[in-house]
């Protein structure tokens, strides 16, 4: 009986903790900054990209804009603490600088994928988006997240090969 009312609590909980979640310009909660650029770091802190949390922390600042790109969303939890964040940027990935503008650094913790984090932070990225005016969205990927864009309304636009490794998914979505 004891284990079927933990479970339970931890099915409160985790429903708890996905209600609770709000969304937010970073530019409004700079100290979040570096828990930001230190999620971006320890999950794509190797070569090509960037391989320093300073940089991680240095890019996610400079990201950090209110009214021009670019803009990054975080997602914050009941505690105050950021569980999630994604980034609109004029360009992204160097192979295709004929369109703007380009989702780049989405990230949400472990603990909170599968929850609604990342869509609630899509809808914010595409809300400000439309009331800047922009029609179209692009963002370049693979992997797991392709689907994870496809399911908020993302359609697949092209793939190629960046390296003989590495496949990148191009995914555009009208606003």
């Amino acid at each position: 009986m004891l284990e079927a009312k933990n479970l339970h609590t931890n099915d409160h909980e985790l429903q708890r903790s996905k209600l609770a979640i709000s969304v937010d310009l970073l530019t409004n909660h700079p100290h979040l900054i570096p828990t930001i650029g230190e999620m971006r770091w320890r999950e794509w802190g190797y070569a090509p990209e960037p391989d320093t949390l300073e940089q991680w922390v240095d890019i996610t600042l400079h990201e950090s804009g209110r009214d021009h790109l670019p803009v990054t969303w975080v997602a914050i939890d009941h505690l105050g603490q950021a569980v999630g964040a994604v980034g609109l940027d004029e360009f992204d990935p160097e192979e295709r600088r004929d369109r703007s503008p380009w989702v780049v650094g989405t990230i949400v913790a472990v603990q909170q994928r599968g929850l609604g984090t990342g869509s609630q932070l899509m809808r914010a990225l595409e809300a400000w988006a439309k009331d800047h005016s922009y029609t179209r969205l692009w963002v370049a990927t693979g992997g797991l997240a392709v689907a994870f864009y496809q399911k908020c309304g993302w359609v697949l636009a092209e793939t190629f090969n960046r390296s003989p490794r590495e496949t990148v998914s191009i995914l555009t979505k009208s606003l």
